[in-house]
């Protein structure tokens, strides 16, 4: 999948990395499936089988044949490479289920870690419609819109009617300026100070400039509570748990590596 692109020397080794690691932890995986007694049915692999060579053709603008040609591989190859990889997964996947108390108690010792607010915004910015910086001038005026919204605001005119009629954020006006949840750490620094000092339901008193322009921010919601990110904290203790369940099968295993044969592989 890095084909689209040409890759420098160093990025070329990289992924000759990765994909050695890759290819000794689901062998490391595919053998403890295999030992569990694991197993998968042909219209399984063959469904896999049909998705990947879908993707492939609208990402590489190949064909089934054509992919097989200039790789030099054969259908039953990559079949029974999927196959591996769908027993692989599955094991992993039930040696490594989340209890709802596993849940709390990685979110009561990391609770900073899932804190996010959910804020809405009005941007007046700093560019024109070809993305080049305005002059200083026009800069100047446009903050000066952007504090008339924002006593507009204030004076208790809906927030989203404003959203929709002024900012230049186009993806998020009809949406009332909302941007979602978000954490720490995500968004323009300035933006996010301001942001993360609000209560819900508030509106921050000045305008706020960032490299965007100038921003009135709202914030419409706090997820504050486990219930409130109950599935990122879940997400959090699988990434965790598939990375302890690998390492530990990879540090049982016995993995030879043919370097000559690997570098001996060549692609038509």
């Amino acid at each position: 999948m890095q084909g689209l692109k040409k890759l420098s020397n160093e990025e070329i080794e990289t992924q000759e990395t990765n994909t050695l690691n890759y290819m000794t932890n689901l062998e490391a995986l595919y053998k403890a499936a295999v030992d569990s007694g694991i197993k998968v049915t042909d219209d399984e692999v063959d469904e896999n089988y049909s998705k990947t060579m879908s993707s492939i053709e609208s990402t590489f603008n190949l064909t089934e044949d054509e992919f097989l040609n200039k790789f030099n591989l054969t259908k039953d190859y990559v079949k029974t490479s999927l196959k591996k990889e769908l027993i692989a997964t599955t094991y992993l996947q039930d040696n490594s289920e989340v209890s709802e108390d596993e849940a709390k108690n990685y979110y009561n010792n990391n609770k900073e870690d899932f804190f996010q607010i959910r804020a809405s915004h009005i941007l007046i910015t700093k560019y024109d419609e070809d993305g080049k910086e305005l002059s200083d001038e026009k800069k100047a005026e446009n903050k000066k819109l952007a504090e008339k919204i924002l006593k507009r605001v204030k004076n208790g005119e809906s927030f989203d009617d404003l959203a929709l009629e002024y900012s230049d954020d186009s993806y998020t006006a009809s949406k009332g300026g909302d941007l979602g949840y978000f954490g720490e750490g995500t968004m323009d620094e300035n933006f996010e100070k301001a942001a993360f000092s609000l209560e819900n339901g508030e509106i921050y008193p000045e305008v706020v400039e960032t490299n965007y322009g100038y921003h009135i921010i709202k914030v419409t919601d706090k997820a504050d509570t486990f219930d409130a990110v109950k599935n990122s904290v879940k997400t959090a203790v699988l990434s965790n748990k598939y990375s302890e369940q690998v390492q530990k099968l990879f540090d049982d295993a016995k993995i030879d590596v043919n370097e000559k044969e690997l570098k001996s592989v060549s692609y038509k």
